[in-house]
């Protein structure tokens, strides 16, 4: 054989090894939906213990910008992705560049979570519901991590949307006097929630027409959010038909149409009182309370954990350029709930402190996966007075 010929079988070869090699790998790469997130191509089963408070499958997250709004994606994953670590959250990028120019960096503690970053959307034979979540005063879309993770192992997408004018960043800046670049208090004037999760449904309508075809189902939909975020929920619900279900957290309801509603709160918050949760509760069509006997306004997010009393004390007291009406309203809002805060409360089970976050935690997990579980899937039944530890139902 010439070497000519040689060489020429070699290349050819060759050429075939790579193209075989780019073919194994085409065929081994994830595929990606519209999103960006990993997707597997095969159904997988879908099993969930029986408790509402366990968790079920594993969760993926990721992040997206819809008409120009930030939101928060939390999903049920693929089991390839079992065992692996979940992302951990640092709050501190919500915090301005304003304001750690003024008092250095602060260093919050850092949240794990066991949600995946871009894990692969676990498929079924069935498409998920969506539940989206409006944040409070003060709040980010990553306030209540473990509410929206919970949720997104037992079955749904989770949107959290953030919301300019009353979150985290916009609110610390105000903390100064006089204000620091960034302040923004808008949303105490009008109400940035109902925005937010206009922009949170059409992601998921995009998700729904696109890479998520078949497995998100935005038209079997509940609405939820804590404190304002509560407020959020009612204006939105009121107004937006395909919402089959809303949930207010440590706030009251105000919804005309008849939609099933849970008024999620705690007895011993000073912040939004259970006299003002439970005053809205007789005008409702179709609704139930819940409340957590001896818990704060925080036992429904995941911010007792940042520590802002401490971060307060260790960079704040003692500054003469505090604004100290909004320093104060803060202050009390950081801590409301919190282990070691004081309820601001005259109740009998509140004179002890309040109801520690590992009491009310569960809860958290079990009263939301109920409530939706029964008016999205029609599965279970509604919670009933004594089944439940540090709980009173009631009902208009």
């Amino acid at each position: 054989m010439s070497r000519a010929r040689s060489l020429s079988r070699l290349a050819s070869s060759g050429l075939a090894l790579v193209g075989l090699a780019l073919g194994l790998a085409a065929c081994g790469a994830d595929p990606k939906d519209d999103s960006g997130a990993v997707v597997d191509e095969g159904p997988e089963p879908f099993e969930l213990p029986a408790d509402p408070a366990l968790p079920g499958v594993p969760v993926g997250v990721q992040t997206a910008t819809q008409d120009g709004v930030t939101l928060e994606i939390w999903y049920p994953a693929s089991d390839s992705v079992t065992g692996e670590v979940g992302e951990v959250v640092d709050f501190s990028v919500f915090v301005p560049r304003s304001v750690t120019d003024v008092i250095g960096p602060v260093d919050f503690p850092l949240l794990p979570t066991v949600a995946v970053r871009d894990a692969p959307l676990r498929r079924t034979d069935s498409p998920w519901p969506v539940i989206l979540f409006s944040h409070g005063f003060g709040g980010t879309r990553l306030q209540s991590l473990d509410y929206a993770t919970h949720l997104a192992s037992r079955g749904y997408v989770v949107i959290a949307a953030d919301h300019v004018g009353r979150s985290m960043g916009d609110l610390l800046p105000c903390m100064f006097s006089p204000a620091l670049e960034g302040c923004d208090l808008t949303g105490f004037s009008s109400d940035p929630g109902p925005a937010g999760l206009t922009a949170a449904l059409a992601w998921a309508d995009a998700q729904a027409a696109g890479g998520w075809a078949g497995q998100i189902d935005p038209d079997t939909l509940g609405v939820s959010g804590h404190s304002a975020g509560g407020g959020s929920t009612s204006t939105f619900g009121e107004v937006e038909l395909r919402a089959d279900a809303l949930l207010s957290m440590a706030a009251g309801g105000d919804v005309a149409r008849e939609v099933p509603m849970m008024l999620f709160a705690g007895s011993c918050d000073g912040i939004i009182t259970i006299e003002d949760v439970s005053g809205s509760l007789d005008g409702l069509a179709d609704a139930q309370q819940v409340t957590i006997l001896g818990a704060g306004h925080l036992a429904f997010a995941d911010l007792c954990a940042l520590d802002l009393l401490g971060v307060a004390e260790r960079q704040l007291e003692g500054r003469d350029d505090l604004n100290q009406g909004i320093y104060a309203g803060l202050l009390q809002l950081a801590s409301d709930g919190c282990s070691g805060g004081t309820p601001a409360v005259a109740r009998s089970e509140c004179e002890g402190g309040f109801l520690p976050l590992e009491d009310s935690a569960p809860l958290v997990r079990h009263v939301p996966t109920t409530f939706f579980d029964l008016h999205l899937r029609g599965q279970g039944a509604p919670i009933q007075p004594g089944t439940l530890p540090y709980t009173e139902v009631s009902a208009p």
